[in-house]
């Protein structure tokens, strides 16, 4: 066993006179951290101490085993909100059967297959959205719901439901970031009325389902799968699981083409590009992956890479584990900056400047891309991104000409709970079509 050096001696975040506040949020400078300490170092979380540890060196060292940690201890407050078998605080052997159970909704042949309703749905909502004035967030947001209700959980969601359901969403996960103040912001009467309309509709649904009900869709693929390997197929069990068909993902595609837009939009040269290899798009031709679309694949690249969700993720120790020179213990609470390498000019140079250009021909370490997380514990909701994120910017750019109002400002950042978002208000106008295949279709069913 390689000999290890004192926690005692790690390297304190303090020392350095560097901002721990901005804006009334704790925000810390963890690219010069990183910088002038290492890899690893401590500094004061919410009063307790952590360790953050970052770089490529970190994401190989956090991915390797993934029952070193204990989602169980990390992530309380999606157990607490959602049910003790979400697949989100579930270790070891129950989180690898967990993801057993969801593969046939969320593998990617599974939502592939879904394509041409996709593209249905949401050429439909940029039509109807078409020349006034739209929060892009909430537009995208509000799309992509609609979008999953018609191919991986069929079900009729009026204006009503679609703001509940929206609403739960977004409150729920900004509450998962505020340590023991999640508890005040749960209790309030509106996220209550939310969440009961939430789960009330979906017992409905899942009720429906285990009584004989059935829908072509991706639910029913994983309550098929299950009867047929003897899984128990349980109420209380699906309703999360429903849950996280018509919502998984949506959040994060929104929050990263909301802020990713704006730059691609003051992007003129690769704008233009971009359009002409979109101007003859079908959705089809995903069919077979974004071969025939380098330019799309690389701008979905850049935004990943600029604008993730969860720059930094908790964890806890479980297992005892050695990282540069240091022994993390059994319950040592640690910010894991999965994605800090998205910012490290030695893997991609000027890295806060948009570029899509530097992907195209051009490949980095898995390693340096932290945007979905690694190994079993990632994104269960990837898969759904990043089918809905082409043909979202597809449609949009062949379709329409995009303008954004107002100059809001998008600050891309490292912190624990600092969301990359960007209050933007859009309007498009529809561009003169000249290849009769780009027409919109009526939303199919399948």
């Amino acid at each position: 066993m390689l000999n290890c050096s004192s926690m005692d001696s790690l390297p304190d975040y303090s020392s350095l006179g560097l901002p721990t506040e901005r804006d009334g949020l704790e925000q810390f400078d963890h690219l010069q951290a990183y910088r002038r300490l290492g890899p690893i170092y401590q500094l004061q979380f919410r009063g307790e101490r952590h360790v953050v540890i970052a770089g490529m060196e970190a994401n190989e060292a956090a991915w390797r085993n993934p029952d070193q940690w204990s989602y169980h201890e990390a992530l309380v407050p999606f157990r607490e909100i959602m049910g003790p078998s979400h697949v989100t605080q579930l270790d070891g052997d129950p989180h690898r059967r967990k993801r057993r159970n969801l593969r046939n909704g969320f593998a990617m042949s599974a939502v592939a297959r879904h394509l041409p309703v996709i593209d249905a749905v949401l050429r439909e909502e940029f039509a109807r959205a078409c020349g006034q004035p739209v929060r892009l967030h909430d537009f995208f947001m509000t799309a992509l719901t609609q979008a999953n209700s018609k191919t991986v959980l069929h079900c009729e969601l009026n204006a009503e439901a679609l703001a509940h359901f929206i609403a739960f969403e977004e409150e729920f996960i900004s509450g998962t970031i505020l340590g023991e103040a999640r508890h005040a912001h749960y209790a309030r009467p509106s996220f209550v009325a939310h969440r009961e309309f939430v789960f009330g509709f979906l017992r409905e649904l899942v009720s429906g389902r285990l009584a004989g009900e059935t829908r072509p869709d991706s639910f029913q693929d994983m309550i098929t799968d299950r009867r047929e390997r003897g899984e128990p197929v349980e109420l209380d069990e699906l309703i999360p699981e429903a849950y996280l068909l018509l919502m998984a993902g949506t959040g994060n595609t929104a929050k990263m083409l909301n802020c990713g837009l704006q730059h691609l939009l003051a992007n003129p040269g690769w704008l233009g590009l971009l359009e002409e290899e979109l101007s003859g798009y079908r959705v089809d031709q995903f069919m077979a992956g974004m071969g025939a679309f380098p330019r799309l694949k690389a701008t979905l690249m850049e935004m990943e890479r600029m604008f993730p969700a969860a720059p930094v993720l908790s964890r806890v120790v479980e297992i005892p584990f050695q990282f540069s020179g240091f022994e993390l213990s059994r319950g040592t609470r640690v910010l894991h900056l999965q994605t800090l390498p998205h910012f490290l000019e030695e893997v991609y140079a000027e890295p806060y400047r948009f570029d899509p250009s530097r992907w195209i021909d051009r490949e980095y370490p898995k390693k340096a891309h932290g945007t979905f997380g690694g190994s079993t514990h990632i994104c269960l909701g990837m898969n759904l991104v990043r089918i809905h994120s082409p043909v979202a910017i597809a449609n949009l750019l062949r379709d329409y000409r995009v303008s954004l109002g107002g100059d809001p400002d998008i600050v891309v950042n490292l912190n624990y709970g600092v969301p990359q978002t960007a209050d933007l208000t859009a309007h498009w106008t529809r561009r003169i079509l000249t290849n009769p295949l780009a027409a919109p279709a009526p939303v199919a069913q399948t």
